[in-house]
């Protein structure tokens, strides 16, 4: 999805706060990518474009914003460590979501440009699941249930 359809997506979702949405500069993700040694799919690049600083009523209370990507990549994995858990994550793995510090959401960046959705989350058994099949339909299904939600504003 282009950062201008998912921008008019959210406006029309009524997911807009009175902070408007902002996206990232191409020279940010392009310094992201330099400092981790790392290409992004093009599917999560449009998103970091479009709302990658805030997102408004999208993900609140979900560590996902671009100041927040580096620290991710680590705290996913020290959960993991901290929980004796034995699974792990693929080498080329990108996390890109943490809820509440318990829940993370990654994608692997050898697999194209509209990754499956991987997540674990403390306290599963089932280990690391796949969530949906493409980065698109995890932001459409997300944007799609927070519309649902009645905001108290």
């Amino acid at each position: 999805m282009k950062s201008d359809h998912l921008l008019k997506l959210l406006y029309d979702k009524n997911l807009h706060t009175v902070r408007p949405f902002e996206g990232c500069s191409e020279t940010e993700i392009k310094l992201l990518e330099q400092e981790l040694a790392i290409k992004l799919p093009e599917s999560y690049r449009q998103y970091l474009l479009a709302v990658g600083h805030n997102s408004g009523r999208l993900f609140q209370g979900t560590d996902m914003k671009y100041s927040q990507l580096k620290e991710l990549q680590y705290a996913a994995k020290e959960l993991l460590r901290e929980n004796n858990d034995l699974i792990l994550m693929p080498e080329s793995s990108f996390v890109f979501s943490m809820h509440q510090g318990y829940e993370v959401k990654f994608f692997v960046l050898s697999v194209g440009d509209n990754p499956p959705i991987l997540e674990w989350y403390e306290g599963s058994t089932k280990g690391i699941i796949t969530l949906f099949d493409t980065f698109e339909e995890f932001l459409s299904d997300s944007i799609y249930k927070h519309a649902a939600i009645k905001w108290l504003d």
